[in-house]
């Protein structure tokens, strides 16, 4: 960046991060053994060559992976015209999210205009040796892997590497970085919560004392004080690999936890089923997620399509409480709760 620009950025406030050299790390892999393309014909390397990549591995029902979007959205609309080519490739977490229609919406319903690749078989996942939720790796106009990073964070540095190597592409961008534009409601620093897996093979933070098993029906007896960050059953409970659902109307989930935010990825039957929440045994009327709706002084989640159901908001309001979903129906299929 020349000091002429240096200066100009430091004036306004909007210093662009000192990347240094940005090594060859590798080259870019074909994009082979795909089972489906969204917003886009199949792309290869070839169609590729001269354009600037960012390959954006997701998943649509990851609450991390969905605070991305909003910077790979803004990302696609001020870089395409320069040069920048923006791939998601979605690689599913769990058995229901390739299903292609729930891709389809999860897309619209993010405003997702680039190329989205589905990776139902680990295809390309594996062919980058990738094993996180969301991940991006950037590739330079010649086809070389130039950079990669992990998680949410890092959006000023992702972007300055996309401002870089459209610079040594001939496309240098004549107007300021776009990452600082977006709202951040998330203070990451606060989550004292972990993501917490419901099905049996990566089941944490069960603090039910009853024995499970994959493919076994049983009854918990729950807990009167539940102890902060593990999860307990009550009633009848069916166990899989990777969920756990209701079996009889009035089965309860719940977790003491420490955030502001409570997501839970859960797929219900065809007809829909309901549970109503509870937070620290009072409905919570003024702090709903977006899918928790007040019905007649009770906070009501229905569970339908695969996805990740937003169910309590209180802003910037973090803490320590207790939420409980007592379930009406059988049926629902839970995955995992995250926080924010």
């Amino acid at each position: 960046m020349p000091l002429a620009e240096r200066l100009a950025a430091w004036l306004t406030g909007r210093r662009e991060p000192d990347l240094g050299h940005l090594p060859i790390e590798g080259h870019l892999p074909e994009f082979d053994g795909l089972t489906g393309w969204f917003n886009s014909e199949p792309l290869t390397r070839d169609t590729l060559k001269g354009r600037v990549v960012l390959v954006d591995f997701w998943t649509h029902s990851c609450v991390n992976c969905q605070r991305t979007l909003a910077y790979l959205n803004a990302w696609h609309e001020a870089y395409s015209p320069l040069g920048l080519v923006i791939i998601g490739v979605h690689t599913p977490e769990f058995d229901f999210e390739k299903d292609a229609e729930s891709l389809r919406r999860a897309i619209e319903v993010a405003g997702i205009r680039y190329p989205v690749a589905a990776d139902n078989d680990y295809a390309l996942w594996n062919a980058y040796g990738n094993r996180y939720w969301p991940a991006h790796y950037f590739a330079d106009h010649a086809g070389n892997l130039r950079h990669h990073q992990f998680g949410e964070s890092g959006h000023e540095q992702g972007e300055a590497v996309i401002r870089s190597l459209l610079a040594e592409a001939g496309a240098k961008p004549t107007f300021p970085s776009v990452s600082g534009q977006i709202t951040e409601n998330t203070d990451f620093r606060r989550i004292k919560s972990p993501e917490t897996y419901l099905g049996f093979n990566r089941m944490e933070y069960l603090g039910s004392p009853e024995t499970v098993r994959p493919g076994v029906t049983r009854h918990f007896s729950g807990v009167p004080h539940p102890a902060k960050n593990v999860f307990y059953l009550e009633g009848l409970w069916e166990m899989d690999d990777e969920w756990a659902a209701p079996a009889e109307p009035g089965a309860t989930l719940a977790m003491r936890f420490d955030a502001a935010r409570v997501f839970i990825v859960a797929v219900g039957p065809n007809d829909g089923a309901t549970a109503e929440l509870t937070i620290d045994g009072e409905p919570p009327l003024r702090q709903l997620g977006a899918d928790a709706v007040n019905e007649n002084g009770r906070a009501i989640i229905t569970f339908r399509d695969g996805r990740l159901y937003r169910l309590f908001d209180a802003g910037s309001d973090y803490g320590e409480r207790t939420l409980c979903l007592t379930f009406r129906e059988p049926g629902t299929r839970l995955y995992a709760l995250t926080f924010g």
